[in-house]
C-alpha cells in the first residue's frame, strides 16, 4: 500500500524503513506505520530508547520539522490488516474510569479544613472505601474521625481497622509537621556572621 507524500511527489509504503533529521538535528530511523497527507504527519516505529527486548518507540513527525528524509528500504509486502477492535472491553474500560472519577469527586469534602481534607487523602491511598459525612470521615463503614481529625479522634470498634486508620492519621500529622518545621527554617533568616573592623 503506496502512500502519496505531499510534498516533492515522493510516496511511502507501509513497513518501509525511512531515516531524517529533525529540527532539533535529531537522527531517527525507523518503520513507517502510518502517513497522513493532510496534515503532513509521519507515524515511525524504531527501536526503544530503552533498549528493551520487544519494545518500540513511535515517534509522530511533522515533516514540515524535519529535513533529509530519505527512504532506506522500501517495502513491497501489502500493508498488515487492522486488528478489530473490542468493543465491550473499551466500554467496560471507559465506564471504569467514569466511575473512578465520579468516587474522586465524592472524596472532597464540603466545609471541611484543609488539615481534614489532607487527612483525608492520605487515608484514601490506602483505604478507598472512605466518604465524607459532613464534616466527619467515614472508614469502610465502620471508623469515624471527627474535626480536628487527630489520633485521639478516630472512633470505632476496637480491632485492626481502628488501629490501621490510627496509624495513617498518626504518620499523616508526622509528616506535615515535618514539612511544616521545614519550611519555617527556610524562611528564617540565616545568622550573619559579625563584622570585626
Amino acid at each position: 500500500m503506496k502512500i502519496e507524500m505531499a510534498q516533492d511527489g515522493e510516496y511511502f509504503s507501509i513497513g518501509s524503513i525511512v531515516s531524517c533529521t529533525t529540527c532539533y538535528n535529531q537522527k531517527i530511523q525507523g518503520e513507517v506505520l502510518a502517513f497522513d497527507e493532510e496534515t503532513k504527519m509521519l507515524a515511525i516505529k524504531s527501536l526503544a530508547a530503552s533498549a528493551k527486548h520487544n519494545k518500540h518507540d513511535i515517534r509522530m513527525l511533522n515533516l514540515a520539522y524535519v529535513s533529509d528524509l530519505k527512504v532506506i528500504q522500501e517495502s513491497d509486502e501489502p500493508a498488515p490488516a487492522l486488528t478489530s477492535l473490542n468493543l465491550q472491553k473499551i466500554t467496560a474500560r471507559l465506564r471504569e474510569n467514569l466511575d473512578a472519577k465520579k468516587q474522586q469527586v465524592n472524596y472532597i469534602g464540603i466545609g471541611v479544613s484543609a488539615d481534614g481534607q489532607k487527612v483525608f487523602n492520605s487515608i484514601v491511598k490506602t483505604l478507598n472505601d472512605s466518604r465524607w459525612e459532613g464534616k466527619n470521615i467515614i472508614v469502610m463503614e465502620e471508623v469515624s474521625i471527627r474535626p480536628p481529625y487527630s489520633v485521639e479522634d478516630c472512633r470505632g470498634r476496637e480491632g485492626q481497622l481502628l488501629s490501621h486508620v490510627r496509624k495513617i492519621v498518626h504518620k499523616h500529622h508526622i509528616t506535615e509537621e515535618g514539612q511544616k518545621s521545614e519550611s519555617r527554617k527556610s524562611m528564617s533568616p540565616s545568622s550573619a556572621s559579625p563584622v570585626s573592623s
